[in-house]
């Protein structure tokens, strides 16, 4: 699966109701052939995704709340279920910066949340 690919897979899984009180900005980075940076900002039960080129905004500050990066291969096991999401993270394959809790709220939002228990 391409990364496009894989980006999109990860739009289809938005569950706007799981969002309906999370107001955030993420920056996606996927690292790996093909990789790239996504824009994510969910508001009230919506998201949108957008390619992100620059690394920092006007006033040096991160354009997001929460940073995650990740390889495009980990990031196609944990949407096939195969890895969950905190278990990239323990394990150093997901990166998070900024606000820890945001990146936490993200699990409903996109995934099943019985299968993230690995």
């Amino acid at each position: 699966m391409s990364t496009i690919q894989t980006i999109n897979e990860l739009f289809k899984r938005f569950k706007p109701d799981a969002a309906r009180s999370l107001n955030a900005t993420y920056l996606f980075s996927v690292s790996g052939e093909g990789g790239g940076s996504w824009l994510v900002k969910i508001a009230d039960g919506t998201c949108d995704f957008a390619p992100y080129v620059d690394n920092i905004n006007d006033n040096g500050k991160m354009p997001a709340d929460c940073s995650i990066s990740v390889h495009i291969n980990d990031l196609e096991l944990i949407i096939s279920g195969q890895m969950s999401a905190m278990t990239a993270a323990l394990s150093g394959l997901l990166a998070i910066e900024g606000e820890l809790g945001l990146a936490m709220q993200l699990l409903p939002v996109f995934f099943e949340t019985e299968a993230q228990v690995v």
